[in-house]
Parts: C-alpha cells; structure tokens; sequence
C-alpha cells in the first residue's frame, strides 16, 4: 500500500543531517526522493564505521528510501541534469552554498517550476551578518545559549548529546513546513521558498525557556531551574532504578503506598519530614533533588517491579530506568514497532529504527536501504532524457 506522499517527487541537493533527514522522512512517507551528490559524496558518508563498504553509520540512518545520483557541478552537463531534476520536482531541499554551485538558485527554480517547494537550510537564516552559510558544525548549537552542552553534574565539564540536536530539530521542522506549503499549493497552484535555519531550529526548541526567562512570576520551573540541579539519574530499588510520579496520587494513596513499602519511617525525618510531604517524587519536582537519598533509601530493599507495581494501582506512573540496549530491547518497543531489520548490501542485516508515525490507510515504510555513492547515477538520468 503506497505512502501519504506517494507521486511526489523530491530532490534532494544537501548533505550531513538536516536536509538528508528531511529528504528521508519524505520518503519514508512515500515520496520518490532522488539525492545529488559530489563525487565525493555525502560528508556523512565516513561518519561511523566504513570498514564494509562506503557506509557510515550515520549515512545509512539519514539516507534510506532515496536513489543516489552524482555529479559535478562544475561541469556544464551536470548542471543541465540537476536544473531537469529541479523542473520536475515538487521539493526541492538545498543547502546554503550548495543552490548557487549548482545552479539552484531559488529565482532560477522558480521560473521553470513555479510549483516547486523549495528549502533551503543554513546555519543562521538569510539575512544578518551572518546569513547563507551552510547548515553543518556545532556552532549555532553553542550559541544557542549552550544547547546541546548545559548537560553534566554541578561543578563538573558538561558533557554531550549523542546526537546532531540542531540539525535534526531544523529537519524535524522543514517536514512541518513543506507539508503546510503542499497543502498550501494544492489549494492556490503556487509554490514557494522556505529558509529552516539551524540557530532558529534550536531557539524554536526551547522557546518555553525563552519565554519563562523573559518575565517568569517565579523562578521555578524545570525550563528554569534546570541549570542548578543535579542530572535525572532515576532512583535505586534493590534490583535497578526507575522514574516515578505521585502527582495524581491522593494523601489516602500516598499513604498506602508508605504502609506497601515499609517506610511510615519518612514522617519523623528531622528537619525534611514536612518537605518530603509534599513532594510529589522524581528530579523534575521542585524539591526532588533535595529528597533523592529517601526516596533511594525507601525503596532500595523492595524489588523494582515491586515498587512499579505499587505506585502505579495506587495512582501514580512508574517506569523501569533503562540504558540503550535494555530500551530497544524492551516489550513496549516491540509494540509499538519501531526497530526493524534490513539488508543492507555491502554491509549485511542491520537494525534500524522505523519511520515515527502509524498511518491506517496509508502506511509509511522503508522500501530501499540507503544508496551506495551513484548507485542510481544511470537510472535517473535515463528518466529525464
């Protein structure tokens, strides 16, 4: 059964993470989305482990359900098939630098393809100081007041997200944008531009923290306090950690809870027994992190599926703390289906996380594995001779 975005045509003239995981979400919809290259391909392509061929890890997540092409901008015949390309696509998503090399200028697109989508992803946007650069490095994350670097423990380095969040937040949005701008074309006949900024994508993203700082009643909140707390590391039962909430739980309840698991002993702690009171459990609370070593004490004799078990029928949520590999391993993955297995030639069988969304009638899907460099080359300049 064929995709939401089936018929659609995307051209994809980006590399690294923001354009390739827009282009790719499109296909997994199912858009037929064709990925010019340089001859010496994709950056992404050496990221991770290439001992099997010319995959990188990071290149086979970003880049399935695509068709490669390459070729040179500089040569006069290249640019003649990227503009034939570009005329007959309905998203065309570029990066900065890029449109002008290739001779994808947004004016040029527009006057042979008036329908067309067209994005552009960049660092910082089109205008400013400094407008039009490409969309790769970490720099609009740092300054984005620290985005992917205010993470670690009090009065230690920070550490580091194991993920490009600025670029996957910019690709995240342009899906949001290109969807509304389709609709859009369906409805008018016209197409148009669309600029996705990195630095933009990230203040996006934390725009609750923005908007608090701006004029908070309070400084309480974790988008504001989160600065001077410890990092969220669960709490200990005898057999693992959990997360826990009792924000829905009666004082009844809660007192239950204190009888199941043996700790009425939390009312007559000097100093914090009141405190603890109103705790409602969990880092995120306003007091947690002043109250994890009760928490750790109560429940350190009991086993974790024990302590689960009891806040959850007496009104509260409680989950296993899991490390990756105990995550994707677990039954509520399975459920929800979101790791599967495919071939990927020259590399072999391996798992991959499924397209994010579950459609009735129209199901996303991943039907190629990512190309090798200009697998498609011959296919694709075929079609538009």
């Amino acid at each position: 059964m064929p995709g939401p975005l089936d018929g659609f045509k995307v051209l994809e003239v980006a590399e690294a993470v923001a354009g390739p995981y827009a282009a790719m979400a499109l296909g997994d919809a199912g858009a037929d989305v064709t990925k010019v290259e340089s001859l010496d391909g994709d950056r992404a392509r050496d990221w991770g482990s290439i001992t099997r061929g010319d995959h990188g890890a990071t290149f086979i997540a970003l880049n399935r359900n695509k068709r490669s092409v390459t070729l040179d901008p500089r040569e006069a015949a290249s640019k003649e098939a990227i503009a034939k390309l570009a005329a007959a696509a309905d998203v065309i998503i570029v990066d900065a630098g890029w449109d002008a090399r290739a001779g994808l200028r947004y004016d040029q697109v527009h006057a042979a393809n008036p329908r067309a989508i067209y994005v552009v992803f960049s660092q910082w946007g089109p205008k400013g100081p400094w407008a039009n650069q490409p969309p790769y490095g970490e720099l609009a994350a740092q300054m984005a007041s620290e985005a992917n670097l205010s993470l670690g423990v009090l009065g230690e380095a920070p550490v580091r997200l194991g993920t490009d969040v600025g670029g996957m937040y910019a690709g995240i949005y342009a899906i949001q944008a290109i969807n509304a701008a389709l609709l859009h074309r369906e409805k008018t006949g016209q197409g148009q531009r669309i600029d996705v900024s990195l630095f933009g994508a990230l203040i996006q993203m934390r725009s609750t923290l923005w908007v608090a700082l701006s004029n908070p009643d309070e400084w309480w909140g974790f988008h504001l306090d989160s600065y001077v707390k410890p990092p969220e590391l669960g709490y200990t039962c005898a057999d693992g950690r959990i997360y826990f909430s009792l924000a829905r739980m009666t004082e009844q309840e809660r007192d239950q809870m204190y009888q199941e698991l043996d700790m009425d002993w939390v009312r007559t702690i000097p100093e914090r027994a009141e405190l603890f009171a109103q705790d409602r459990g969990g880092l995120g609370t306003r007091y947690g992190y002043l109250l994890t070593d009760i928490w750790d004490k109560a429940f350190a004799p009991h086993p974790r599926e024990k302590v689960i078990e009891c806040i959850r029928r007496l009104g509260g949520w409680a989950f296993p703390k899991f490390d990756y590999e105990q995550m994707v391993n677990s039954d509520q993955v399975e459920a929800v289906k979101m790791i599967t297995t495919i071939d990927q030639p020259g590399v072999g069988n391996i798992r991959m996380m499924e397209p994010p969304w579950e459609f009735t009638e129209t199901p996303a899907s991943i039907r190629r594995p990512a190309p090798t460099l200009g697998q498609h080359t011959s296919e694709v300049l075929a079609e538009i001779r």
